[in-house]
């Protein structure tokens, strides 16, 4: 499996996912400041050249959401998605979805980034994960964009069971290592 990938761009969800599955993994790296991710032969990956992408054999696939789902479901003994036909299944891809259409969504916006974040803090509150008792995609969604976002608005002191999964997320060892740059040929 090969991710394409730059330093804080979306490509950190899917690194985190690869990280947590303890799955074998190659990294490549693209020069954004530099502009490879506009080059023709990237286009020919990612059609926008936009990252991440990820190429599993002779599959080709890009948004970060979409390769976490396709990561959590091709290694089924992993757990990182609840079983199908499940109550839980549903509340997975409702914060799968919700951290794209929502949380990144209003992402420019502080105060509708405040009702995001409240809503999170109360699902959160008394619970270490979104969905079940073990962390799953959602988290890595959710939690990534969470840091992300804090880093960027500094809301978290005011919605405590947010801040405390937050800082439980980064100091995992998979969001640990995704938030230290690679270098171009790392691999687990």
């Amino acid at each position: 499996m090969k991710l394409y990938y730059a330093p804080q761009t979306r490509a950190i969800r899917p690194l985190i996912m690869l990280e947590e599955l303890a799955v074998p993994y190659e990294i490549v790296l693209i020069d954004f400041k530099g502009g490879e991710h506009k080059s023709v032969e990237y286009r020919k990956i990612h059609p926008h050249g936009q990252l991440p992408a990820l190429q599993d054999g002779t599959l080709t696939m890009f948004e970060s959401a979409a390769i976490c789902a396709y990561l959590a479901d091709k290694f089924p003994d992993k757990r990182m998605a609840p079983a199908l036909g499940t109550i839980e299944r549903g509340m997975y891809y409702q914060w799968m979805f919700y951290s794209m259409a929502a949380l990144e969504g209003f992402a420019l916006d502080r105060e509708r980034m405040k009702d995001c974040f409240l809503v999170l803090d109360r699902v959160l509150s008394g619970r270490e994960y979104l969905v079940g008792d073990k962390m799953t995609a959602a988290d890595v969604m959710i939690g990534s964009g969470v840091v992300w976002l804090d880093a960027r608005h500094h809301l978290l002191d005011d919605f405590p069971s947010l801040d405390t999964y937050a800082k439980r997320m980064i100091a995992r060892p998979s969001f640990q290592r995704a938030f230290t740059p690679p270098s171009q040929t790392a691999q687990t």
